[in-house]
């Protein structure tokens, strides 16, 4: 996942610096303390962290260091996404219904991200006219 900030002294973007990043869990955890970022340009730097897990809530710090004052030190972010890939994932993977069960893959086609029981509208166990799905 590539995180991206942009830093200004003064209004003015703000190049040659060397700003740290740290990423931490909404749990807490840090996943990532002071690392450099590398510079793109016009301002902006980037840091391409492999460890991002989509399904997690992250909130990000990057200090542009001391070479910057006030509120042009610092950026902050949150990646806002989390549960964003088992969505993207029940929308396009593979989906079966088997013995009265409607199970949705993982990308693998094989492991079972979520199961759910279908019913009919008497509450009897279906594979037609489906009225609800209680999770399994």
């Amino acid at each position: 996942m590539l995180f991206t900030a942009f830093f200004s002294d003064k209004g003015t973007p703000k190049t040659g610096l060397t700003p740290l990043i740290s990423i931490v869990k909404a749990d807490g955890t840090v996943s990532v303390n002071a690392q450099a970022m590398t510079e793109i340009s016009l301002g902006f730097y980037k840091y391409d962290w492999a460890g991002y897990d989509e399904d997690q809530d992250y909130v990000i710090s990057a200090d542009g260091t001391a070479t910057l004052t006030g509120n042009d030190r610092y950026a902050y972010a949150t990646n806002e996404t989390g549960g964003v890939g088992n969505i993207l994932k029940i929308s396009k993977n593979k989906w079966q219904i088997i013995n009265n069960q409607l199970i949705l893959y993982d990308d693998d086609g094989s492991t079972a991200l979520y199961t759910f029981s279908l019913v009919d509208s008497g509450g009897n166990a279906s594979m037609q006219n489906i009225f609800k799905r209680t999770p399994v």
